[in-house]
């Protein structure tokens, strides 16, 4: 396995679309893989979406979407990736690319266009997209028993 695709520690299995996996961390944060070589329709989109939200586990969390081996999209799929459900169901946005030039432009060019209304930041390392990503887990709120104050 490469090492830019190695298990990271915690990384737990929820699911697969005909064009993506899905897992999430220990940590919370949803990691979405699109398959290589597979083209995308406005379907799928909502497929992936939907499965990815489901590894919320009603809550919002962060996001890791892989394009490294992304066919690119048309505009109708490309524009049901930058809609609503994204501030719906992800608190972030990690995007990883293709190291090199061109997949940083196509990158930046997806977060000009999409606009995510959510932190969101380009990675080439999965292990990067991960840290950064943490920081965007929505804390499990604590239920004081009332005991003690």
């Amino acid at each position: 396995m490469p090492q830019s695709h190695r298990i990271i520690r915690g990384m737990t299995f929820v699911g697969c679309t005909r064009t993506a996996r899905v897992e999430k961390t220990s940590e919370g944060v949803v990691v979405t893989r699109i398959l290589p070589g597979v083209q995308q329709s406005i379907s799928d989109a909502v497929a992936n979406i939907a499965a990815s939200a489901a590894a919320c586990g009603g809550k919002r969390a962060p996001i890791v979407v892989d394009l490294r081996e992304a066919v690119p999209l048309d505009a109708e799929t490309r524009h049901y990736y930058s809609g609503k459900q994204l501030t719906d169901y992800f608190s972030s946005l990690a995007i990883l690319v293709p190291a090199g030039a061109f997949g940083k432009m196509l990158g930046n060019l997806y977060l000009r266009v999409a606009n995510p209304g959510i932190p969101s930041r380009l990675f080439n390392s999965e292990e990067d997209a991960l840290h950064w990503s943490i920081r965007h887990v929505t804390p499990v709120p604590t239920v004081s028993t009332g005991e003690g104050s």
